[in-house]
């Protein structure tokens, strides 16, 4: 092959990886809003490390099970003066301290969340997030939390 055809593929590979680069980054913080239908039994086994909302970001860590459930799913939502909710992209975190402090060790390591989501298009949030823990049936536990 000659310089020229190598220089042609390069180009083209470069482009689709600043494409695929744009369509994840666009995925993964979505503006999209839902509507307010949170419905559940109350969660009161829940605590809030950090939350810090501006205009930027929302970022937010803590903790949340259900009692005598091992494999929970927990999902975060902030609101939006609208009233909608901006869900908030969350991936759960080993907390060896809630498990060791509320059962024998093994029981809700897997209780603890972080959720960010960094804000393109500014929202105008309210300090208020929802935390929903739902278990393996989907079931879901919701509660409320007012960010300082």
């Amino acid at each position: 092959m000659n310089q020229k055809v190598i220089s042609i593929i390069y180009i083209c590979l470069t482009l689709v990886a600043i494409g695929c680069t744009l369509l994840f980054f666009s995925a993964w913080n979505s503006g999209a809003s839902v509507e307010n239908q949170l419905h559940g039994k109350f969660l009161k086994n829940f605590n809030i490390d950090v939350c810090e909302i501006n205009k930027r970001k929302v970022y937010i860590s803590g903790w949340s099970y259900i009692p005598n459930q091992d494999h929970t799913v927990t999902k975060i939502y902030a609101e939006i003066q609208n009233g909608k909710l901006l869900p908030i992209s969350s991936n759960f975190i080993i907390r060896q301290d809630v498990s060791k402090l509320f059962s024998d060790g093994k029981l809700y390591k897997n209780s603890g969340f972080q959720a960010s989501k960094r804000l393109i298009n500014e929202k105008n949030l309210t300090k208020k997030i929802f935390i929903v823990t739902q278990n393996e049936n989907n079931l879901s536990y919701v509660a409320q939390f007012v960010c300082k």
